[in-house]
């Protein structure tokens, strides 16, 4: 009889518990890490080291999501040969109906940051990508799609 009394209430400890291990498990809502020094086109900087860094080996596949609408996929390996780290690159993706370019889009394949972080390539180091986009324009035609670096940074030493 006695065992009726304290079930309860060890049954509600338990779930106060549980509910206190899930409530502290839950990651906090990711605030969009604000990239800065991002060098582009037209700064001396890009022009000078543009040279080095090199998109190899660009593939655009078309594909279906899991709910069955098309996607594009791009991938590609960043190199980079020069003599400076980079934690920032920039990728345009272009979309074209014939030679007609329709839309684009910056994506950011190699970034610091806590959720998506990719690690900085090195000098003389080559990382590799995977991108996806799933909400195409209406009216792509699906002819074509490129892609192009378009920015990068440099790693600032940590002071």
């Amino acid at each position: 009889m006695r065992l009726w009394k304290i079930l309860p209430i060890v049954t509600l400890l338990v779930l106060a518990v549980l509910l206190g291990i899930a409530y502290l498990m839950e990651p906090a809502p990711e605030v969009p890490d604000e990239l800065t020094g991002i060098l582009r086109a037209g700064d001396s900087d890009y022009d000078w080291y543009s040279k080095y860094v090199e998109l190899r080996n660009p593939l655009v596949k078309m594909g279906k999501n899991f709910a069955g609408k098309r996607m594009v996929m791009f991938s590609g390996i960043i190199e980079n040969n020069g003599e400076k780290t980079l934690d920032v690159v920039e990728v345009k993706l272009i979309f074209f109906n014939a030679d007609v370019p329709v839309w684009e889009i910056i994506r950011i394949p190699i970034r610091p940051g806590a959720r998506h972080r990719t690690p900085p390539i090195e000098p003389l180091e080559q990382r590799g990508f995977t991108l996806y986009v799933e909400q195409l324009p209406e009216n792509w035609q699906a002819s074509n799609a490129e892609m192009a670096i378009s920015g990068f940074r440099f790693l600032r030493p940590v002071r």
